[in-house]
């Protein structure tokens, strides 16, 4: 720590260096008033630092001094720039009732499918599309999976209901083994 008779008067670099370890103390005891970051707090210091340097303020200025007007800056700073949402948490309780509490997350439900199971779905539709299926059992799976009914299906393809549901029993039948655990359902 710099002592206020060895303190640099007019040489912002000389000043800055024997400062920083104040300035860099204050921006992160100071960084949780609000959202702003700790390095943006410090350069906020060293502005203000070298304004009132240029302005010749700090000429006859003991070494606290100077910190503390940082430390007034830096607070003043935060106070102009603070965020005015009213940030909430998806896990802070919003109701209370007897033994249990309700959070925020319990109330929103999530519309849309997880990344995970929306990912292994399209590897199984690949696998089921690339290997052994004929054209016939392709189209019929494709307007499954688009979400048609077996009467809508023979519809479009012009093929009675009743083959419909044969080849989608092929379907099911070739890939029964592969993508479904028979040993669990005992089917």
């Amino acid at each position: 720590m710099i002592t206020d008779k060895e303190l640099p008067s007019h040489n912002f670099s000389e000043l800055a260096k024997e400062l920083s370890p104040s300035l860099k103390r204050l921006s992160r005891k100071n960084r949780h008033l609000g959202f702003i970051d700790k390095d943006d707090l410090y350069q906020e210091a060293l502005i203000n630092l070298w304004n009132r340097l240029e302005k010749g303020e700090l000429s006859d200025k003991t070494a606290s001094y100077i910190v503390r007007g940082c430390y007034f800056h830096i607070q003043n700073y935060i106070r102009t720039h603070k965020v005015r949402n009213n940030v909430l948490s998806l896990e802070e309780p919003i109701v209370f009732e007897e033994g249990r509490q309700t959070c925020l997350r319990d109330m929103l439900k999530d519309e849309k499918p997880d990344l995970l199971s929306q990912l292994n779905s399209r590897f199984i539709v690949d696998d089921i599309m690339n290997n052994g299926l004929s054209k016939r059992e392709k189209d019929v799976f494709m307007l499954l999976y688009k979400g048609l009914n077996v009467r809508q299906i023979a519809q479009r393809l012009g093929i009675s209901h009743v083959r419909v549901v044969k080849l989608k029993q092929n379907i099911n039948h070739k890939y029964k083994d592969k993508f479904f655990d028979t040993a669990v359902t005992g089917q």
